[in-house]
């Protein structure tokens, strides 16, 4: 997947994206980056079809994502986003279930048994009949992840994946994720911690108020001055042991 000088400017703000090229490696875990404000939901929400470029392309397998027909697409594309409302009248299963629409008659019922594999690999075999709203956070998080795995896209979007998940939680997705992507799957997020972003990413996007700044790996981006300089805060990157490098910021 890739962009190809994409802009995107909102009616009456001065936010958006301007001039975006750059590319998300297949199989691999990328993770969008930068400040508030700096573009990186707007970046997710254009690779998810929810907005449209006004200047560029951005292509999957080589081809434009606007030629892909609705259901194709949902074929390719998950995206798990923070907010649900959609889904607060259904239960686990069902909303598990929806990730299976896109291949089926749109009067045509999902059948149980391909549900429930994706169902009991998240976790949520005992909560599977109970109202999504009826559950934590987290266990809702984890719904909603199930059901976008059930699409079996080649492309998962994440928009803060670890909101309402406590730590153990947080690392067991990060732990999926790389999984996932090593078995093919290309992930791309976006995570407003950025030293969890360091450590469980192949491949960063870093962005500033609008503009991508770099492309890299961890190592290739673990630049105190240029995150200090993207960020406006000066920063100091230290060696923790049984961790390794950690990027703390400094008192003003």
């Amino acid at each position: 997947m890739e962009c190809q000088r994409v802009s995107y400017h909102y009616p009456r703000q001065t936010q958006g994206l301007t001039d975006l090229t750059g590319i998300f490696p297949p199989g691999k875990v990328t993770t969008i980056i930068g400040p508030n404000g700096a573009g990186k939901s707007t970046l997710l929400k254009l690779l998810a079809r929810q907005l449209a470029p006004q200047t560029g392309q951005i292509l999957l397998n080589d081809h434009p994502l606007e030629q892909f027909a609705p259901k194709e697409f949902a074929q390719q594309i998950a995206m798990v986003t923070q907010h649900h409302q959609l889904y607060d009248e259904m239960t686990v299963r069902e909303v598990v279930a929806t990730g299976r629409l896109p291949y089926h008659g749109l009067l045509q019922a999902v059948p149980a048994a391909e549900v429930t594999p994706y169902v009991t690999a998240a976790g949520l075999t005992s909560l599977a009949d109970q109202m999504i709203q009826e559950l934590s956070g987290g266990q809702q998080q984890r719904a909603w992840l199930a059901a976008a795995l059930a699409q079996e896209p080649s492309v998962l979007l994440l928009d803060e994946p670890t909101t309402y998940l406590d730590v153990r939680y947080q690392q067991q997705l990060m732990t999926q994720m790389r999984r996932l992507a090593a078995k093919g799957l290309t992930v791309i997020q976006v995570l407003h911690d950025i030293n969890q972003a360091f450590r469980v990413s192949d491949w960063l996007w870093l962005l500033q108020e609008g503009r991508l700044v770099t492309t890299g790996t961890p190592d290739q981006l673990r630049d105190a001055d240029l995150l200090a300089q993207t960020f406006a805060t000066q920063v100091e990157i230290v060696d923790v042991p049984r961790l390794g490098p950690y990027i703390v910021q400094l008192p003003e």
